[in-house]
């Protein structure tokens, strides 16, 4: 597939919606333009597709070779995340029963939870939070994990799996996009276009096409 391909069904999309709703949806548009709001909204259509599809419509990406800090008199540590990491799909430190799949950003509240040895995470119920900032004074985002028992140096602190799936800036001339997720996603970026047209009601219908894709 190519980048034209997918601008070709997205504007296929728009095409037959503005026929059903008898021309409504375009109205006052630049239609030559089109093919440009779709590529410049390609990248939020993408974000918002990781928010509604099953994790494993995406490709992943490792960060387990990523620099780690470690605090092991208390059991905790984190890892850098990388500049396009864009949500968490498995997280897994040697000697938890189970892996993380879900990351939090850190708030007051976890921050005060994860603190107290006797409430915060463990091997068999692990917990890891996305924070803006390392410990160390490290710019940019890490990913802190609060669940190894405490031991005397770092040799117990292994990371046996990493995944993230990445954030998209741009819609590339070859894009890597799951057989299930090319039509939902084209709807999506469709649901955008409309948005930037500020015809909500067209969006929320093509979004909600995209979504009743989730089940099939």
């Amino acid at each position: 597939m190519t980048k034209q391909d997918f601008i070709q069904r997205v504007l296929s999309i728009l095409n037959e919606a503005d026929i059903a709703a008898n021309g409504a949806m375009l109205v006052g548009a630049d239609t030559t333009q089109i093919p440009h709001y779709i590529e410049r909204l390609y990248p939020a259509a993408w974000r918002t597709a990781v928010n509604l599809f099953p994790r494993n419509w995406f490709k992943t990406k490792s960060f387990a070779d990523n620099i780690i800090e470690v605090d092991a008199p208390k059991g905790t540590g984190y890892v850098e995340l990388p500049d396009d990491f864009l949500v968490l799909s498995s997280f897994k430190m040697k000697g938890w029963d189970i892996a993380c799949f879900e990351a939090q950003l850190e708030n007051e509240q976890i921050l005060r939870k994860q603190s107290n040895e006797f409430t915060r995470g463990n091997p068999k119920r692990p917990v890891c939070v996305i924070s803006a900032i390392g410990t160390n004074g490290t710019a940019g985002e890490v990913l802190r994990y609060y669940s190894l028992p405490k031991c005397a140096d770092s040799d117990g602190h292994i990371i046996e799996q990493a995944l993230y799936i990445p954030n998209v800036r741009e819609l590339a001339d070859s894009p890597e996009i799951d057989e299930r997720l090319f039509e939902p996603l084209a709807y999506l970026c469709a649901s955008q276009v409309m948005t930037s047209f500020e015809k909500h009601d067209f969006s929320q219908a093509l979004a909600g096409k995209a979504i009743d894709m989730k089940g099939q």
